[in-house]
């Protein structure tokens, strides 16, 4: 049997993980090969986030998915939190075989795990969640931010290699073993350039590759924490690995 954790960073979102751990609870009982667990990664969200998710967890449990709660004391973004729920899991020696990240605004919809999971059975070590592969969409963006994250992507793509069509996406399985590989106690890169810096260092490590469409839906609860300067730190962070500049003091070309 498989084992799967679903990292789910959060702040401020009580309203939507008691929508979404119900709906990868049903992922779980499609796809009963595979032990499911959901790492929900909270930077003490006043809103209680991190409360709603321990009080599902035995509801949820006898549905077949575990949920863990882990709570961190700052909120220092979604790059930190991944790092700090990938090096917990893999500093245990019962660490899941497969690495599911995932949003926790709905953005991305659990029904989509079952081709992920699909691609893993079949030896991927890497599969990626496209918002531009057919099938794959942004329905509800205004023409200017799609205009941006193609263009974005794009431009990653020319630089960085185009084996995949979504480095910016943050709804990725990793084979630990792979995570492994990729060193992750030397990330610094935080945000949403985290996404990129991760891809980056495994498509060069990663035997086998493969991407599934998803359609990306803006949150309908909350407040979105894109960050205004992303778009700059984007554009600089490809370019620096173009330049062989990778954090880990290795060249990345």
């Amino acid at each position: 049997m498989h084992t799967l954790t679903v990292v789910i960073p959060t702040y401020d979102e009580a309203e939507n993980i008691a929508v979404l751990l119900p709906l990868v609870a049903d992922a779980a009982s499609r796809n009963p090969d595979v032990a499911f667990t959901a790492l929900v990664v909270d930077d003490s969200s006043p809103d209680g986030t991190a409360d709603v998710a321990r009080r599902m967890s035995q509801e949820l449990a006898g549905r077949g998915l575990r949920v863990h709660v882990m709570t961190r004391t700052d909120k220092s973004g979604l790059g930190a939190a991944y790092i700090a729920a990938f090096l917990t899991l893999l500093a245990d020696d019962a660490r899941p075989d497969l690495v599911l990240q995932m949003d926790a605004d709905l953005s991305h919809d659990p029904a989509y795990i079952d081709a992920f999971l699909v691609e893993a059975r079949a030896g991927a070590d890497l599969v990626v969640g496209s918002r531009y592969l057919p099938g794959g969409a942004t329905p509800d963006w205004s023409f200017r931010r799609r205009v941006l994250s193609s263009g974005g992507n794009l431009y990653t793509r020319m630089l960085l290699g185009s084996r995949i069509t979504d480095y910016t996406g943050g709804f990725n399985l990793y084979r630990s073993d792979l995570l492994v590989r990729l060193d992750v106690p030397t990330v610094t890169t935080t945000g949403y350039g985290f996404q990129i810096l991760l891809k980056h260092r495994a498509l060069r490590t990663a035997e086998r590759v493969r991407q599934v469409p998803i359609v990306f839906l803006d949150r309908t609860r909350g407040v979105s924490k894109l960050p205004s300067d992303t778009l700059v730190k984007h554009l600089w962070l490809v370019l620096r690995l173009r330049l062989g500049r990778d954090e880990r003091g290795r060249g990345a070309s």
